[in-house]
């Protein structure tokens, strides 16, 4: 008798596991087809440092800027001077897939230390394109961006002529 209801279990077993089978088979191929395209990964490259270019700060200070676009404005008795090395805004090269969104979010203002002593402020600004951005280029080709900032000045006696440099962060997030 045992043997009877195995002999007559066994194909039911068979039939149960493999319809069990065709079914997560199913529900696994559903998922798959489901979920949106790989966006791929982000990678930013650094083309030219920032470079607010030579000033004077005069006797009060103020601020200098710097757009994305390159043009340079003061306010206060900053005065832009044109010897030296030119204004420059910080350029990077975005290597995403075509029409990825990528934001762009400015780390904290930071100090610039100055070669003769004296420390000046800077604020990351703008950016070109402005953020958010649709990349609009088929790899392997990248998408620039540049960045302005503005730069608080003190006055002469507290920053001296000089180099001032420092570090910023800014993160390119791919949406």
């Amino acid at each position: 008798m045992k043997t009877e209801i195995n002999d007559i279990l066994k194909p039911i077993k068979k039939t149960a596991l493999a319809v069990m089978l065709c079914l997560l088979s199913f529900i696994s191929k559903a998922q798959v087809d489901s979920l949106p395209g790989d966006p791929g990964v982000i990678k930013a490259y650094t083309i030219q440092n920032m470079h607010f270019g030579s000033f004077s700060a005069g006797n009060a200070g103020g601020t200098l800027t710097i757009l994305p676009t390159g043009t340079r404005s003061s306010t206060g008795t900053v005065l832009p001077l044109n010897i030296g090395t030119t204004a420059v805004p910080a350029i990077f090269d975005i290597d995403a897939v075509m029409g990825a969104m990528v934001s762009i979010s400015n780390g904290p203002d930071i100090t610039l230390t100055g070669s003769n002593g004296g420390s000046m402020s800077m604020h990351i600004g703008a950016s070109n394109p402005t953020s958010p951005f649709i990349t609009t280029v088929q790899q392997p080709l990248r998408t620039r961006v540049r960045i302005g900032a503005t730069l608080t000045v003190g006055s002469q006696a507290a920053n001296p002529p000089g180099t001032y440099s420092g570090t910023f962060y800014v993160t390119f997030n791919l949406e």
